[in-house]
């Protein structure tokens, strides 16, 4: 990547919390000493990272010093680009850049961002009655997306930290829904805890939702989660952090390039780590884009591969499980369940 001559950086001034201001200055020091004549431009608000992404689209190298969310954003502006895009981490999460293998250091970033290779890799999009919205890494429906809105009130706690600490105020509230869910020609019903399709293998600052996802393999993978006990959300989140969960009673993995989402009314929504707002419908379609971006990423990683694990069937010929409502746990001797609301 050394010797690009028209280089832009897009940096976000709101990323990373507390701690996100030394980060963006050292990145800063550092791709000026790197790249000679960089172009900065800082964001302004949401969705001018797309703005400025679509202005920088003639340039060979456009570096994001910022988080998931704004690599979100210069994605929708620099889809199918012949632009390659490199990632300085500063942001609270930073799960994309842990499945791409780009290193948390701001420094050891910005040097990838220059002696690093290009790797084409797929996106993916929601699309509902109101639009399409793309997105790199995970989308979120249910209980995650209310966690993300969760960890808006607590400011002074970044990556996984953060995260755990959302979910233990989130599940106090949370009402689980009702999905009707079609993809490779099947469809059924069932209460849900959450439903995350993932490009990327981790989300909410560390936690590996999907262990075997890869991001140019052209489909999606699909966790979803049956509606569960406030106490079994607890008792099963360190099988999420570990990525150990696909073994799990209440878990079942697909593998897709699209699926097609219903509930009765809107749940919580999230994207890369951001809240949307959820469809009035609540009709909602995920489908991968194809080696949409060109992704600079360390010359020594190669392309994660799958380890050989089974995932769950769905039964013999294929059939999807009947709505029969979440399952009674034992042994609780006051209301632990969470609502099931159609």
């Amino acid at each position: 990547m050394a010797g690009r001559s028209r280089v832009a950086a897009i940096v976000n001034p709101a990323a990373g919390r507390r701690r996100g201001a030394e980060l963006r200055a050292r990145a800063r020091d550092r791709l000026r000493q790197l790249f000679p004549g960089l172009t900065i431009e800082e964001t302004e608000g949401p969705g001018h990272a797309a703005e400025l992404a679509r202005r920088c689209s003639g340039f060979e190298l456009v570096i994001i010093v910022g988080g998931d969310g704004t690599v979100r954003e210069v994605a929708c502006g620099l889809v199918h680009s012949p632009a390659d895009i490199a990632i300085v981490p500063v942001g609270s999460g930073n799960d994309f850049c842990r499945t791409l293998g780009i290193p948390a250091d701001v420094d050891a970033a910005c040097c990838v961002a220059r002696d690093g290779a290009a790797r084409v890799i797929d996106i993916a999009r929601l699309v509902h009655d109101a639009g399409r919205e793309p997105f790199v890494n995970a989308a979120g429906l249910g209980f995650d997306a209310q966690v993300v809105a969760e960890t808006r009130r607590l400011s002074r706690l970044r990556g996984l930290p953060l995260y755990l600490a959302a979910v233990l105020r989130a599940v106090r509230r949370y009402e689980c829904p009702v999905a009707t869910i079609r993809t490779d020609g099947r469809e059924w019903r069932q209460p849900v805890l959450l439903i995350a399709a993932a490009n990327g293998r981790y989300y909410g600052g560390g936690m590996r939702i999907a262990p075997d996802a890869l991001p140019d393999d052209g489909r999606l993978d699909v966790c979803i989660i049956d509606a569960v006990g406030r106490l079994t959300i607890l008792r099963r989140l360190p099988r999420f952090v570990r990525g150990t969960h696909g073994k799990l009673p209440e878990v079942t993995f697909l593998r897709t390039p699209d699926l097609e989402l219903e509930f009765a009314r809107p749940v919580p929504l999230q994207l890369d780590g951001d809240l949307v707002d959820p469809p009035p419908s609540g009709r909602i379609r995920i489908e991968v884009v194809p080696r949409a971006l060109r992704v600079v990423v360390p010359r020594a990683a190669q392309p994660a591969r799958r380890p050989g694990q089974r995932r769950k069937a769905r039964g013999a010929a294929g059939a999807a499980p009947q709505d029969s409502g979440p399952r009674r746990r034992r042994g609780y001797r006051w209301q632990t369940s969470l609502r099931v609301v159609e």
